[in-house]
């Protein structure tokens, strides 16, 4: 099974990331979510937030923690927990898919596949509707991973004041409890490698 599912390809071969203020958010996003904490990757574009979360994905590869299915009088089994990489859009699409007569899974389903990721990155969380619907389900999300020390990391190009003013008090309320914020306001590495 593999345990990367969703993340951009063009990492995979990439070379190594660099620059000092970059390296210093790489260290303290892992950090966090070694502890189970929400991270907010947020500032311009092409600053390398998308690349950070795939290369801290691959940090906790080697360490992936595995779950069983099963009970009393059943062989359990175990297995990896993927790491999923969504952007917000496909997120409430896949949940939306559900209520089509010819889906294969439940909502339930789906929801539950993004609470027991060992690890969930939501790119462009700012690129929604912020509907009641969409608060609801990205809040439920949140709160069932928070709840098992289960970390999560949300990307966007908003500042941190806007991004803040989308989401809901109860995320809010656990990114302050046990999170980071990290800015990235440098450059886009984009437009160096253009110039």
């Amino acid at each position: 099974m593999n345990t990367l599912r969703g993340f951009p390809k063009r990492y995979e071969d990439a070379p190594p990331a660099g620059g000092d203020e970059w390296l210093a958010n790489y260290a303290k996003c892992l950090s966090k979510t070694d502890s189970g904490g929400i991270t907010i990757l947020y500032g311009g574009y092409g600053t390398g937030k998308t690349r950070m979360a795939w290369e801290v994905a691959r940090a906790h590869k080697s360490k992936n923690p595995t779950m069983s299915n099963g009970g009393i009088g059943w062989t359990i089994n175990t297995k990896k927990r993927p790491m999923l990489y969504t952007t917000a859009m496909n997120l409430f699409t896949s949940i939306k898919s559900c209520y089509s007569p010819n889906s294969q899974k439940s909502e339930k389903e789906v929801i539950q596949e993004y609470c027991e990721a060992a690890l969930l990155v939501i790119d462009e969380v700012q690129v929604r509707a912020e509907t009641k619907f969409e608060d609801d389900k990205l809040t439920a999300i949140i709160d069932a991973r928070y709840a098992a020390d289960m970390p999560t990391i949300l990307i966007s190009n908003y500042t941190w004041e806007k991004l803040a003013s989308t989401l809901s008090p109860a995320v809010i309320d656990r990114i302050e409890e046990n999170g980071a914020k990290l800015l990235f306001n440098w450059e886009s590495f984009r437009r160096k490698q253009q110039a």
